[in-house]
């Protein structure tokens, strides 16, 4: 990323000030550091440095140090405190989205999220002091993230010239010296970066209570395993509130449609649960069932949260289950007093189907002939396999629901179409 030549501001002194020039926001195929959250800060960042003693070499930097540090070089001490913020916020986020997502920069076998030089960010560490003003700035706006289409973006700022608050705004970078202006005229921080980067922005505080993050198994749909299992996760509350208790514990369900979207979670039949930090592993997954992890935190203020952890679906080759009558996703709306449930199955090779549940599942109809929105209730129930046939009532939505187990021990869930009687 190249950067302009920054601006020469007269005030009591001349100020030279680097600039920020965001580059696309491209996601790179792998990750570096490998951060997930767009919520809590990453705990560190991977810089290649390219001045000081350890030129050439990549160092993990704590993640905090590095933006107190960034500022000394980029923000000038003597600005207003509200435009300090400003700052604080577009630095930190800007190497956050570098964390979320890697260029590719490697040296030798090490990876790197970021330059310590103006392609990035100018850091420094050797033989500089952050001045008070500007930790203060990062200490007030730490707990603080903005997002847009609820993603960090690449918080570009450059330096700019000495005009009226906001009237050089191009939507995707801050310009410093006009920035100032915003300050002196009194605007607070969180309003000047709505002038800069909106629209489309949302401004987030980190709560009172404790905040975690499950990085394994993340939030990035659904994942299959083996019948092992770790859960990672992060932590973060507010300033001054601390987690004092943990509790993780495992919860399963029979996937529905090869999907680990369902209705209903239980606990694991062995009970299994850790009041460990992370990360805290599991074994003993039975295939073809989906997991996830309960993580919940008790924060110094007394105050209690709850958090889930992605899905997981443990050697997911349970036997399928195809419907013909009613055809899967379909409604059929019908006056016939009763109806047949038809379907195949299909067992992973080498295995046969040794336990089967099938069962009507009704629901009075929320509407003449739909079934939106319908609160289903379990009906009888069959071991017996092809066709299953029920009686109907009138105004009442039916479909069926047909669970296996494998002589592997795999168990797959399958939901029909529905029936509006």
């Amino acid at each position: 990323m190249r950067r302009l030549i920054a601006a020469i501001l007269v005030l009591t002194t001349l100020v030279w000030l680097p600039a920020i020039t965001a580059p696309p926001a491209a996601r790179a195929a792998t990750a570096c550091t490998g951060w997930q959250s767009t919520r809590i800060p990453p705990t560190t960042i991977r810089v290649y440095r390219t001045a000081g003693p350890g030129a050439g070499t990549v160092q993990t930097v704590d993640f905090k140090a590095y933006v107190k540090t960034v500022m000394a070089s980029e923000w000038p001490a003597s600005w207003p405190l509200e435009s300090l913020k400003v700052g604080a916020i577009t630095v930190k986020e800007y190497a956050w989205y570098r964390t979320l997502n890697w260029r590719g920069g490697t040296s030798g076998k090490s990876c790197y999220d970021v330059l310590d030089n103006t392609s990035d960010q100018v850091y420094r560490p050797e033989g500089r002091t952050t001045a008070a003003s500007l930790i203060a700035a990062v200490d007030a706006t730490w707990n603080e993230s903005i997002t847009r289409s609820g993603a960090i973006f690449s918080t570009g700022y450059r330096s700019g010239n000495d005009v009226p608050c906001a009237s050089d705004r191009d939507g995707s970078h801050l310009f410093q010296h006009s920035v100032r202006r915003c300050a002196l005229d009194g605007l607070l921080a969180d309003e000047i970066l709505n002038l800069y980067y909106d629209p489309g922005i949302q401004v987030w505080n980190l709560p009172l209570k404790p905040s975690a993050t499950f990085t394994s198994p993340g939030f990035a749909g659904q994942t299959t395993g083996g019948a092992s299992l770790t859960a990672s996760w992060v932590e973060e509350a507010a300033a001054g509130v601390t987690v004092t208790a943990r509790n993780l514990s495992l919860t399963m369900a029979a996937p529905i449609n090869g999907s680990c979207d369902v209705e209903r979670w239980v606990a694991t039949a062995q009970a299994w649960h850790s009041n460990g930090a992370s990360p805290q592993a599991t074994t003993g997954l039975k295939p073809g069932f989906c997991y996830r992890f309960v993580l919940t935190l008790t924060g110094s203020n007394a105050s209690t949260t709850r958090y889930e952890s992605g899905t997981v679906l443990s050697n997911p080759l349970a036997p399928a289950v195809t419907f013909t009558s009613p055809a899967t996703g379909s409604l059929t709306v019908t006056t016939a007093a009763s109806a047949a449930a038809t379907w195949t199955e299909t067992p992973a090779p080498g295995t046969t189907v040794v336990k089967r549940k099938v069962t009507a599942e009704y629901a009075a109809a929320p509407v003449e002939g739909s079934c939106a929105g319908a609160m289903w209730v379990s009906g009888g129930s069959t071991a017996a396999g092809s066709p299953f046939t029920i009686g109907l009532t009138n105004l009442f939505c039916y479909r069926f629901r047909v669970t296996l187990t494998d002589s592997a021990g795999r168990t797959g869930s399958w939901l029909s179409g529905v029936l509006a009687g």
